[in-house]
């Protein structure tokens, strides 16, 4: 019989019939755990007897990475909500972050706008990695900077970014990820060239805030002036004319340099969108005299091509 054989095998073998090789999904008002081809995992081997389900549940999650959307977790208008953070999760991806601040009565994960989610995952005694996918711009612009700001006097936090659009805190045993998914889908797609996908493949807000971003460089290439907050990543350097020139080049430094980016541009955004789209609320500065063509270029600089070429990108999404 199964339950014979040492536990040392048997562990090794839940290990081998629990593991999906996927992240797995569990969409609104499912009851189960689906993979990434929306087929059902199948765990029936927990519900084969008490003994084994207490020697393999954790396994599951121990294995296995696991995306849930804040929809499912948040229960400000969802009363019944399925209980889908479960303490054992190691790795968890978390989408469509969004925050209800305006109800009169806020779930313990909305509380504080947001942060109530937070001290949940750090309560969680096995998580190693989480990553937090905002929904829009402005609760990432309202969310980030603040947690920035309580961190700043941690010294065993570090931050880092494997592209535009992401920021990721590394603490000695853990990682978490916040994820602006429309702002890393338009900065790559300029970045590369392509032009503005099928509404079928795009994200929410993507192609609204590719038109930012492009308002940003007509701005910078026509006025010479750019978002006071973005002018500290503008470099200047020396073109084989020797002429001085001042140029945006992705980013010029450093996965800790793009985190920063990442903040002061989804900041830039927030106030065009909050706008209306126009330019009052954002504090403009001169860049002028020092600028030729091709002042603002979008493109990956050599860092992270680096990382793309050797298929390692921090932060990459789970």
């Amino acid at each position: 019989m199964f339950l014979d054989l040492p536990p040392e095998l048997r562990l090794r073998i839940y290990e081998h019939a629990l593991h999906f090789g996927c992240t797995l999904q569990k969409p609104l008002r499912a009851a189960a755990w689906r993979r990434s081809d929306g087929c059902t995992a199948n765990v029936s081997l927990l519900r084969a007897s008490k003994l084994i389900y207490r020697e393999a549940i954790d396994i599951l999650y121990d294995v296995n990475s696991f995306a849930i959307s804040y929809n499912h977790v948040c229960y400000c208008e969802n009363t019944f909500p399925y209980p889908a953070l479960e303490p054992r999760m190691r790795t968890i991806r978390i989408t469509n972050f969004l925050p209800r601040i305006d109800q009169p009565q806020t779930c313990n994960f909305c509380q504080s706008s947001g942060f109530g989610l937070l001290e949940h995952l750090m309560q969680m005694p096995k998580l190693n990695s989480a990553v937090i996918a905002f929904e829009n711009v402005f609760s990432f612009a309202d969310f980030v900077p603040e947690l920035l700001r309580n961190l700043a006097a941690e010294r065993t936090v570090e931050l880092s970014s494997g592209e535009v659009g992401e920021v990721n805190v590394l603490g000695p045993e853990s990682r978490l990820c916040f994820e602006l998914p429309a702002l890393q889908r338009a900065w790559s797609a300029l970045a590369r060239g392509e032009r503005a996908k099928d509404a079928r493949n795009r994200v929410p807000g993507e192609l609204t805030m590719r038109r930012a971003l492009e308002y940003l460089q007509f701005e910078t290439n026509t006025y010479d002036r750019t978002a006071e907050t973005l002018l500290p990543f503008f470099t200047a350097y020396d073109d084989e004319d020797s002429r001085r020139r001042l140029r945006f080049v992705g980013l010029p430094d450093e996965h800790k340099k793009r985190a920063g980016f990442t903040v002061a541009l989804a900041g830039v955004m927030n106030d065009i969108f909050a706008d209306d789209g126009g330019s009052e609320s954002i504090t403009w500065v001169e860049i002028g005299g020092m600028m030729h063509h091709d002042r603002w270029a979008f493109c990956e600089d050599a860092e992270q091509t680096a990382d793309r070429a050797r298929g390692r990108v921090i932060g990459a999404a789970i």
